[in-house]
């Protein structure tokens, strides 16, 4: 009878084993602590089984098991504590350069900032879904991810099933992905093929059994290692792939740490596996947020170890991060504060999404909370929610750059706030008048000064071709197109020349200002040579 109960039993544990390993997939490895929790699970039913079915002392050994598993568990919690490991998680980021902003973030081009937010884009992919009122019943959008792909950037998002029996009907998988340009709400597509081919998302989260994303690549054979961060990336063709992210915890159960990435075509589920140093050079993300401001923490934190009750030097990254794009890489961007503080930062950090380089830009000003009151207060008449903004270089000043949204989500106005002083503010209904604004204040506090070995400036004569004017919160700028550069818009307040009301298109006209990429130049001088003073 024991004999029979200790073959059912072997039988019922390996069924158990087998349905832990399809169902709950944990990394069997002892530095993972759903693992090691499992473990304990397993070791205690063996004990009380074995114990139940033998009743002597060799079963009731079957306690050292369990005993063992703890053992691992206490031994694990003290090879992850800060106490005693502080030194290593606090080098996990590796070695923090420091350097000049203006010298490394390029000066941004207007028409390429983006406007478009994660919320905004699902809001926007909805709305073209339900366009298509056949599809819209079977599939829906989750989450959205941006991509720079062929010099542009953008959010896609994968068709996924809506539920267990859309996808038990649909199980070839979805037919395509969402795509918007962030800098151009209007631009927003469904692309159901690529190169004439037809586009099936077969293997994704929302997917049930074998189709599981992390399923199927757990299966795969990547039962040891730590998968984390599936995002949704495009090619420089436009076809889409799974990017997740392996990784290994190096300081007991804590500190995790990429290794490197794997690429999952979504509808053959063929595999590649990359370091961090051969990815291909479209994949945007390899190293997951969370990790990245999880070390910069660790940094900031135990500067003077664990024990520091007066948190002497001690740093920490404030509330909100945010992507940032600069010549083509992409970098999570956050802002650093003394701990305690609120309203001010030290300076910030940008962190390569593909292989955590990170550097530390000393800039003392504002925290991006206050940015965003400073910027919904300089409009509170219409109660306008700022949206977290992005860290630019605009004319030289290290700049925070957000939209202003109204109740129903749609953009008003866009605003950029200056980081050093968050008191000046330029509004706009539109980037290039919010831009000329903002650096009208600039110059009349008398905080623009480009710097020489960045921008060059430029001295240019011609005739104008095209010349108007706007009103932005009660200041007047003028528009100016010349025969000479029609490619450029040069933008000048009235404040700069009581000549610029007088200017009409044929005038012969010298202009300076400091050169940029953007299509839209901001004037440091400007002379009407029709006008003569002595007339």
């Amino acid at each position: 009878m024991k004999k029979l109960g200790i073959i059912a039993f072997s039988i019922l544990f390996i069924v158990l084993l087998v349905f832990t390993d399809y169902i709950l997939m944990p990394v069997w490895l002892l530095n993972h602590s759903f693992t090691l929790f499992v473990l304990l699970i397993f070791a205690v039913i063996i004990s009380v089984v074995t114990i139940s079915l033998l009743r002597n002392k060799v079963a009731y050994s079957s306690l050292i098991l369990v005993a063992l598993v703890i053992v691992i568990m206490v031994v694990q919690f003290f090879r992850s504590s800060s106490i005693f490991k502080h030194q290593e998680k606090r080098y996990l980021i590796g070695d923090i350069k420091e350097k000049e902003f203006n010298l490394e973030i390029s000066p941004v081009d207007l028409s390429k900032l983006p406007e478009v937010t994660p919320r905004m884009a699902l809001n926007l992919g909805d709305k073209r879904l339900g366009e298509d009122l056949a599809l819209g019943s079977q599939v829906t959008l989750k989450e959205f991810w941006a991509n720079h792909v062929d010099g542009e950037l953008y959010y896609v998002a994968p068709l996924a099933h809506s539920g267990f029996f859309r996808w038990r009907d649909n199980k070839e998988g979805t037919p395509g992905y969402v795509i918007i340009n962030a800098a151009n709400q209007r631009e927003v597509r469904l692309v159901k093929e690529v190169n004439g081919e037809p586009i099936r998302i077969k293997y994704q989260p929302s997917a049930y059994f074998s189709d599981d994303l992390y399923r199927k690549i757990y299966r795969s054979g990547y039962r040891n290692v730590g998968l984390t961060d599936f995002s949704f990336e495009l090619d420089d063709n436009f076809n889409p792939y799974w990017v997740v992210t392996l990784y290994k915890n190096k300081v007991g159960t804590s500190g995790a740490d990429p290794i490197g990435v794997l690429i999952i075509d979504p509808q053959t589920g063929d595999i590649e596996e990359y370091s961090l140093e051969n990815m291909p050079a479209w994949v945007d993300r390899a190293i997951p947020q969370y990790i990245a401001i999880d070390q910069i923490n660790y940094w900031g934190r135990l500067v003077n170890g664990w024990w520091n009750p007066s948190k002497r030097g001690m740093l920490q990254t404030t509330e909100g991060t945010n992507t940032v794009y600069n010549e083509g890489r992409s970098y999570f961007y956050t802002g650093v504060t003394s701990a305690g503080a609120d309203e001010s930062t030290i300076g910030f950090m940008l962190v390569d999404t593909r292989s955590k380089e990170t550097v530390l830009y000393k800039i003392s000003g504002a925290t991006e909370t206050s940015a965003m009151r400073s910027a919904e207060g300089a409009v509170q008449q219409f109660e306008y929610d700022a949206t977290f903004p992005i860290l630019i270089n605009l004319e030289g000043e290290p700049t925070y750059y957000m939209t202003l949204l109204d109740r129903q989500g749609l953009i008003k106005q866009y605003a950029f706030v200056n980081v050093r002083d968050y008191s000046i503010v330029g509004i706009g209904e539109t980037k290039n008048q919010a831009s000329s604004n903002y650096v009208s204040r600039l110059r009349d506090r008398g905080q623009w000064t480009p710097i020489e070995n960045v921008y060059d400036e430029v001295n240019l004569e011609g005739r104008v071709v095209r010349v108007g004017s706007s009103i932005i919160d009660g200041s007047t700028y003028y528009y100016i197109l010349l025969d000479t550069m029609r490619e450029k818009i040069f933008i000048a307040p009235l404040t700069m020349s009581n000549q610029l009301p007088l200017t009409k298109e044929g005038d012969r006209v010298n202009i300076s200002y400091y050169d940029s990429p953007s299509g839209n130049i901001n004037l440091s001088r400007f002379n009407n040579l029709e006008i003569r003073p002595n007339n």
